[in-house]
């Protein structure tokens, strides 16, 4: 909107972003696919009702990548409340954890990353002042499957993204994804439960000229 040249009446320009830095990006190794076996503890505030760049879905989204490589067994998830404020930091709870971790994967290393899990290890979720609000395999149940949501899930909504409103997965990952007609995308259900009017599908077609994304097809961008 701020690009077109009458305030938004008449949508902006559309730009293509670069294959050849797509591919670089690839193989330099800086698209993380969820190659990674060494223990994670992935723990953040959250931060989403403040205007904070660091989304909480993209915890999930990594969880996402790891699953699709394979299992996720070696990553868990913590948030913080940070409502109404910052008040209290999970990091040395969280190298104490990895600590342990480390060491006893050090002692018994035939059990691997997920067979030397110490107690803590698992995914939780804490209040302001960090007291402990649930913990284990079902906290964020309802994000990433369609179970009835956890403890942690409930107390800390994960918003969406225009990408994944608009139908792309929520790993993400996604440069330059294949385009299909405006048609296509809504009569396969691309746009979920909503149903576009006459005006809606004129105002897409004014914006997305070339066609609207086909996730389905993966990156374009992929050497």
């Amino acid at each position: 909107m701020n690009l077109s040249a009458d305030g938004g009446v008449t949508p902006a320009p559309r730009r293509s972003g670069s294959i050849e830095a797509m591919h670089a990006a690839y193989q330099a190794g800086m698209r993380f696919e969820g190659e990674i076996d060494i223990p994670v503890i992935d723990w953040r505030h959250y931060l989403e009702e403040q205007l904070d760049m660091h989304h909480s879905h993209q915890s999930f989204a990594t969880r996402r990548r790891l699953q699709l490589h394979g299992d996720d067994d070696n990553m868990v998830i913590w948030f913080t409340d940070a409502r109404p404020a910052v008040a209290s930091d999970a990091t040395p709870e969280a190298f104490e954890v990895i600590d342990e971790w480390m060491a006893n994967l050090r002692e018994h290393p035939e059990l691997g990353v997920a067979g030397n899990k110490p107690p803590r290890a698992v995914d939780r979720c804490f209040t302001t002042a960090g007291a402990e609000i649930a913990a284990g395999d079902d906290v964020w149940d309802g994000i990433l499957d369609d179970l009835p949501p956890g403890p942690c899930t409930q107390a800390f909504p994960i918003h969406s993204s225009s990408r994944i409103v608009a139908g792309g997965p929520i790993e993400g990952g996604i440069f330059k994804c294949a385009l299909q007609s405006l048609d296509a995308a809504i009569a396969s259900g691309a746009y979920g439960t909503w149903t576009p009017s006459d005006a809606d599908k004129t105002r897409l077609a004014q914006i997305f000229p070339q066609g609207v994304c086909d996730w389905s097809q993966g990156d374009m961008g992929r050497p």
